[in-house]
């Protein structure tokens, strides 16, 4: 909270300052983006892990059960207007407008929680100000009814759980854009199956399709854009980059290649930012 007030709240004093215009300029641009952000910490001394989700990024517990498969535990809700709770508290906050949440999105935006967005913190005076002497993008009115902001809050919701040594299991972080594409039990399942070729020390051992010429209209054809475990391949030395593969096409590599051609901001149509890490707190003895 204290980062983010360093971000928006400080805008006043630097519309205001002797400062030039260049310096000022740079300052407010960060105000005026926004960012998600996810963070873990693990006490070894008790063995717990505690998560802090601030918007629409996902932490998930990977832990094995006795069948040898596979359980997946979220350990944050995405922060969207989609999310029920998330929907609740905003209504609470500003009571009487039914109308901040629109299709799963607040005033606009996807997310409920994040650091910066100014334009959904800030008094509507200030912005209609910062736009005409700093040339900053227009308030959300009147294309939105803004009454009572801010509507945003960088405040974290924060999860804890132990995590038993002798089970084997590990924490997956990704931003949205991986679970824009899979959801968190197919992600748990791409990472055993990873583990589970790893321990062989071999990749893939299935002949790879092949498919015919690709082009994005395959997708109005039945072609899904999301993960499709038909798709499956391991193939990366790496389970990071072994997730995003899988989630953007698998052995499609046209499909990936095609997707990973476009830059910013084409590039959204076709995949999100897609950060992801993956950390193992013990894995099972896959050789008895």
């Amino acid at each position: 909270m204290n980062l983010d007030d360093s971000i928006v709240k400080t805008a006043l004093g630097t519309s205001q300052s002797q400062e030039s215009l260049q310096q000022k300029v740079k300052k407010l641009a960060s105000a005026y983006s926004g960012s998600c952000a996810l963070l873990s910490m693990y006490d070894s001394t008790t063995g717990t892990l505690h998560v802090a989700c601030t918007g629409d990024s996902r932490a998930v517990l990977g832990q094995q059960k006795p069948d040898g498969k596979w359980e997946a535990m979220p350990l944050s809700v995405d922060q969207t207007g989609k999310n029920k709770e998330e929907i609740a508290r905003l209504h609470k906050e500003h009571p009487d407008e039914e109308d901040i949440i629109q299709n799963g999105r607040v005033l606009g935006i996807g997310v409920s929680r994040a650091f910066g967005d100014g334009q959904w913190k800030w008094p509507i005076q200030f912005q209609k100000d910062l736009q005409r002497r700093f040339y900053g993008p227009p308030p959300l009115v009147p294309t939105y009814n803004v009454r009572t902001p801010p509507y945003l809050t960088a405040e974290p919701v924060v999860t804890s759980i132990k995590v038993d040594p002798g089970i084997p299991s590990f924490l997956i972080m990704a931003t949205d854009g991986l679970w824009d594409m899979l959801s968190s039990q197919q992600a748990v399942d791409l990472v055993g199956k990873w583990l589970e070729l790893k321990a062989a020390e071999k990749k893939n051992s299935k002949l790879e399709p092949t498919y015919e010429p690709f082009d994005f209209g395959q997708f109005w054809k039945g072609v899904s854009w999301k993960f499709v475990e038909g798709r499956t391949t391991v193939q990366d030395d790496n389970v990071a980059v072994h997730l995003v593969r899988n989630s953007l096409g698998g052995n499609h590599h046209e499909l990936i290649a095609g997707r990973l051609a476009f830059s910013f901001p084409s590039s959204r149509r076709l995949r999100d930012d897609t950060t992801v890490q993956v950390v193992f707190f013990s894995v099972p003895d896959l050789e008895k």
